[in-house]
């Protein structure tokens, strides 16, 4: 097992020095925005299967960090790839041996690729799910990079669907998120569009149904952005749309307009 607070040194290195770092390359350490073991809206249950490939990696370590807490002093769970291609079904329940959710951190030895999917069974068989793939720390939007280094999510507004706003701390620093939310002409979207978040220490949180601050009705290209207003920390942030009558969801990964 490691201690969190190494990795918290390396991690903002990352952030500041390697800032161009691609969500599918290979790399060192970075996060899975979320996962899921619990109950969701409309019947469903949510799990998280993983895939880890590599090419001469030899041991990961990966920290469960749920939702609504100080997670600085988690412990990690060290998984051994001796494989290319390893698989961890139901992450939550079966490596963590918990439930809820929340995000998870992962420092490996040799560049990894890592890849999930978070599903929920379908009444009919089968199951609905998105694919939800690691980040690296280079990804992240940092306190005092500006509103160019915001993270951003495009989404419509409709009676029928769900929009999940995720926000991560990838920081042992506490930190205020703002968030705003605009009109496809780039002017502050009507009702409650403009409001803060408070994250503990490598906290998450997802905002269910967001949209729902806004008044009832259609809206097409909706911005939504996130930046840091604290003067240290960093975030990932995503977008989940969920069709309110199949739990059909897709997955969307906040990206920065500059680096």
């Amino acid at each position: 097992m490691k201690t969190r607070i190494f990795v918290s040194i390396v991690a903002l290195s990352l952030v500041f020095v390697a800032p161009n770092a691609g969500a599918v390359s290979g790399h060192l350490e970075g996060y899975i925005p979320a996962v899921a073991n619990g109950e969701g809206r409309f019947g469903s249950f949510w799990t998280t299967d993983v895939w880890i490939y590599h090419q001469g990696a030899s041991v990961m370590h990966l920290w469960f960090n749920p939702t609504g807490q100080d997670n600085t002093d988690g412990q990690s769970v060290v998984v051994e790839l001796d494989a290319p291609v390893v698989q961890i079904s139901d992450i939550v329940g079966s490596l963590f041996e918990t439930q809820g959710i929340g995000s998870v951190h992962y420092l490996a030895d040799g560049p990894v690729t890592v890849v999930s999917r978070t599903w929920t069974a379908a009444p009919e068989g089968g199951g609905y799910g998105q694919t939800i793939p690691g980040v690296p720390l280079g990804s992240a939007s940092f306190a005092g990079s500006g509103q160019g280094g915001a993270l951003r999510m495009l989404v419509d507004q409709k009676a029928e669907a769900r929009a999940n706003l995720g926000i991560v701390n990838v920081s042992p620093f506490a930190l205020t998120a703002a968030v705003e939310i605009f009109a496809a002409d780039g002017q502050p979207a009507p009702g409650d569009s403009s409001f803060t978040v408070d994250l503990a220490p490598f906290d998450m949180t997802q905002l269910s149904n967001v949209l729902n601050r806004l008044p009832a009705g259609e809206r097409e290209g909706l911005i939504i952005r996130v930046g840091i207003t604290s003067a240290e920390g960093a975030i990932l942030g995503y977008l989940s749309e969920v069709d309110n009558t199949t739990n059909d969801a897709s997955y969307q990964e906040g990206f920065r307009f500059s680096f």
